[in-house]
């Protein structure tokens, strides 16, 4: 009776743990299935089928160590066979009328139960297999078992929310003052540091202190001015002009493109071989070279340094500013016509005079006004190399004749010329100073030589107009300012 008691609270006291274990395992699992959207069934079930994947194939059947008994049943032990059992009472055990509520008589002993004998294990439920109609794979209840859950099982929808869940949002507003202007959102110390060429598109533009169109102005820039971008906000920008001022624009006046100003003005070309461009910069293709003294019709300029130009042919494209003239080319000084053979000439003795007509210079003494003046009686003698009389000069050639003419001595060769006399500024350039040239640019070596006659201009003997002509003092690159007369 008592051991029949003892087997009860037994096979209860499993029927407990197995509860417990089955309500606990659930809770356990719930920060799992919160944490992932995810019911933690169905995470454990995926995570079981991925490591045991179902086939439909028919699988060889395992049999359990605790099953043998089952399965053998057609095979008798003999140690746990009644019939076997020579110790065994066969009138108590045989007795199928016996009560089992009544205690055996006083000469018989109960079994002794030994308390270190282990209990015989109950047979647990074989696994029920559930197949997830979403993965098409086998599943397990929960407290079946163990397993990892892969990260592939998450639902990609609500691990996205949960990436971005902590994060903080907010929308930005633009606002504007009361001129209806961008008001920057950004500390000038969160500016992006940029070294940007651009230019301004907007007309007066003003420079402020500070990102704010109430801050104080400290320069007010014309339209097509070429700027530096220092710094970038949201709506402002740091700039920086070529005079080294800087301060604080609106963005939208800026543009990358190079702005031209509308102007209707005739120019010439004032240099041998003007390239005719496609596009406002240097890198552009050359549409064709141009001689001096073409007339061009000017329809915009930029930032002082581009022309948008068209050619009495029509043809359109772009010139840099500083080879062109707005003056109109020279009216020529015509030629004497020479005296026919065998005449003379009233006061030549026969020969013809070549070069001018301009009357004698007046020199009155050594100084720049006299040789100004000694270059003017030259205007119109022939470009001649290697010359330097009235016979015909070249540009050094030149120089040489009318310094000659009060007593100075000057090389006749214009690179020698640069580094003689006394080198001088452009503030302190006086009538008959020399400026030296580098036309054509590059190479630092003088090739050109010409006389200062003041007004911004220069007295030269010009190869490409084959005479000695006035000219503008910046027709080309300026190497030096060089003086021989001392004052």
């Amino acid at each position: 009776m008592r051991q029949q008691r003892k087997e009860k609270d037994r096979r209860i006291t499993v029927l407990i743990i197995t509860i417990c274990a089955m309500m606990t395992f659930p809770i356990l699992m719930i920060p799992v299935g919160l944490r992932e959207s995810t019911p933690p069934g169905v995470l454990v079930g995926r995570a079981y089928a991925d490591a045991y994947p179902y086939s439909d194939q028919e699988e060889e059947k395992l049999v359990e160590d605790w099953a043998l008994a089952a399965n053998t049943s057609d095979t008798v032990d003999p140690d746990t066979d009644p019939a076997s059992d020579t110790t065994v009472d066969p009138e108590v055990t045989s007795d199928p009328n016996a009560d089992p509520t009544v205690e055996p008589d006083a000469t018989g002993e109960d079994d002794p139960i030994d308390p270190n004998e282990p209990d015989e294990p109950d047979e647990p439920d074989m696994p029920v297999q559930t197949v997830d109609p979403e993965t098409g794979r086998v599943l397990i209840e929960v407290g079946e078992g163990e397993a990892a859950v892969d990260e592939s099982y998450i639902d990609e929808t609500a691990q996205r929310e949960k990436k971005y869940a902590d994060l903080m949002t907010a929308q930005i507003i633009q606002t504007y003052d009361d001129s209806d202007l961008p008001i920057e959102m950004l500390d000038t110390s969160a500016f992006i540091p940029t070294d940007e060429q651009f230019f301004i598109k907007t007309t007066k533009t003003i420079l402020k202190e500070n990102p704010n169109m109430d801050a104080v102005t400290v320069a007010s820039i014309a339209r097509s001015t070429e700027v530096t971008r220092v710094a970038k906000g949201d709506t402002w920008s740091l700039i920086r002009t070529k005079d080294g001022v800087e301060g604080y624009v609106l963005t939208a006046s800026l543009s990358v493109e190079p702005v031209f100003n509308e102007i209707n003005r005739t120019v010439w070309v004032d240099a041998s071989g003007l390239k005719l461009r496609s596009e406002p910069n240097t890198n552009c293709e050359v549409i064709k070279e141009l001689k001096r003294w073409t007339r061009l019709h000017c329809s915009g300029i930029s930032n002082d340094q581009w022309y948008k130009v068209t050619l009495d042919d029509g043809t359109e494209g772009y010139v840099y500013v500083s080879y062109t003239t707005r003056k109109a080319p020279p009216t020529p000084t015509p030629k004497p016509t020479p005296t026919p053979k065998g005449k003379k000439s009233s006061g030549s003795g026969g020969k013809t005079k070549k070069g001018n007509s301009n009357p004698p210079p007046k020199i009155t003494g050594v100084n720049g006004e006299s040789i100004v003046n000694i270059a003017k009686s030259m205007l119109g003698v022939d470009y001649v190399w290697c010359g330097e009389s009235k016979g015909g000069v070249d540009c050094s050639g030149l120089v040489v004749y009318c310094y000659r003419q009060v007593g100075l001595g000057v090389p006749h060769q214009s690179n020698s010329i640069k580094t003689r006399g006394t080198g001088v500024s452009r503030s302190e350039l006086t009538l008959g100073d020399v400026i030296v040239y580098d036309l054509k640019g590059g190479d630092g070596v003088a090739d050109h030589v010409a006389i200062y006659a003041g007004n911004g201009q220069v007295i030269h003997a010009s190869s490409s107009k084959d005479a000695v002509v006035y000219g503008r003092l910046d027709m080309g690159t300026i190497l030096t300012y060089r003086r021989f007369i001392r004052s």
